[in-house]
Parts: structure tokens; C-alpha cells; sequence
């Protein structure tokens, strides 16, 4: 995120003489030129941009993380389910052979020093 402060801000008085304003908006056509058999339209250019970003790319671009991509083999990965209730969630996680709820977490270690089976 990012903060301006002083000239810069969002209500600092001087910021229109500092700041360029929007570009101005240009004149539509009319009229729609007439398109003969086998010509491209002028419709086909015409074409409106999608106005929210696909989740990977936001994701990609605050973590610097490439979800699509597998980190093993680095191949493009697919989406399989997509689950938002709990009760299709831990379908989900049951059909992976996973349980509804995260595994334990392991014992802490006895108090005193280990001693492994390898060490001398």
C-alpha cells in the first residue's frame, strides 16, 4: 500500500498543479461505418476490457507467488473443486484422504537431551 503525504495527498490544496488531471475523453463517432461482406466490423476492435482481475494474477502480484504453476514440476496447474461451506470443504478434504480438521501437532521433546540410535 502506498501513502502520499504533503503535495501529493489525496486532499492537499496545491495537488491539481501538481498532478496531471485525467486525459480528456475523445470524441465517438456517430455513426457506425457500414461493413461489406467479408470486411472486419469496427465492432470487432471494440471490445470491452474485463474490469476485475482473475484471482492468480492478484495473488501473483501481492505475494510474488505463481499459483498456477506446480512447484515441483513446474507445470501449469488446473482447478479441481472450488469449496466454500464447510460441508463441501470437508467433502473435499475427505475425497483427498484428508480428515476435517488439520493434524496434530507433534509431542514436544522430553526434557534433558535426545540420544539418537546413529550417534556415538
Amino acid at each position: 500500500m502506498l501513502r502520499y503525504h504533503g503535495v501529493l495527498a489525496a486532499h492537499a490544496k496545491a495537488r491539481p498543479e501538481v498532478v496531471p488531471g485525467p486525459e480528456p475523453k475523445r470524441a465517438e463517432p456517430t455513426q457506425i461505418p457500414l461493413s461489406l461482406a467479408g470486411d472486419p466490423t469496427a465492432l470487432e476492435g471494440l471490445a470491452k476490457q474485463p474490469s476485475r482481475h482473475p484471482w492468480a494474477w492478484l495473488l501473483s502480484r501481492v505475494f510474488a507467488v505463481d499459483i498456477m504453476t506446480c512447484p515441483r514440476c513446474r507445470g501449469a496447474m488446473r482447478l479441481v473443486k472450488i469449496a466454500n461451506r464447510p460441508d463441501d470443504i470437508a467433502r473435499a478434504l475427505a475425497d483427498l484422504g484428508l480428515g476435517p480438521r488439520p493434524p496434530p501437532w507433534p509431542r514436544p521433546a522430553p526434557a534433558g537431551q535426545l540420544e539418537l540410535d546413529f550417534a556415538a
